[in-house]
Order: C-alpha cells, then structure tokens, then sequence
C-alpha cells in the first residue's frame, strides 16, 4: 500500500509540473500572440480602429472560450484513482 502512495504521489507532481511547464511555454510563446495569415492581416489594416480593436477582443475571446473548454472538459474527463 506505501508503494502505491509513493508512486501515486509522484505521478501527481510530475503532471503538476508537465501541466505547469506546458502552459508556461505556451504564455512566453509569440506564436500564441498571432493574429493569423498576412492577407487577413491586411484586409484588417483597411477598416477602422473602432473595428480593429473589436477584431482583437473577439480573437482573445474566441480564444480564452476554446481554453476554458478544453481544460475544463479535461479535467473533467480525467479519471480519479
């Protein structure tokens, strides 16, 4: 029984900094920052910056929504031992 919570514990920390480590390469990454090809770059010069600044929120948006659920669902997903 000790084995098993010895080895359970240490799965435990291990994902906890896999998980950690991921998001925080993820955060630093300029990748993650992009706005997407250079023709819709463009066509986004061409509007307003009423627009633009809309553009920039939904994108943000769209993206923290898509986030939420896949974290959530994974962690909702993830099986207890």
């Amino acid at each position: 029984m000790k084995q098993f919570l010895r080895v359970h514990c240490l799965n435990e920390k291990f994902l906890r900094w896999f998980w950690l480590g991921g998001f925080l390469l993820l955060g630093i990454s300029i990748q993650s920052l992009a706005q997407g090809c250079s023709q819709c770059l463009d066509s986004t010069r061409a509007t307003p910056p009423a627009v633009q600044a809309a553009y920039r929120h939904a994108i943000m948006l769209l993206g923290s929504v898509g986030a939420t659920l896949f974290i959530g669902g994974t962690l909702l997903f993830r099986r207890t031992r």
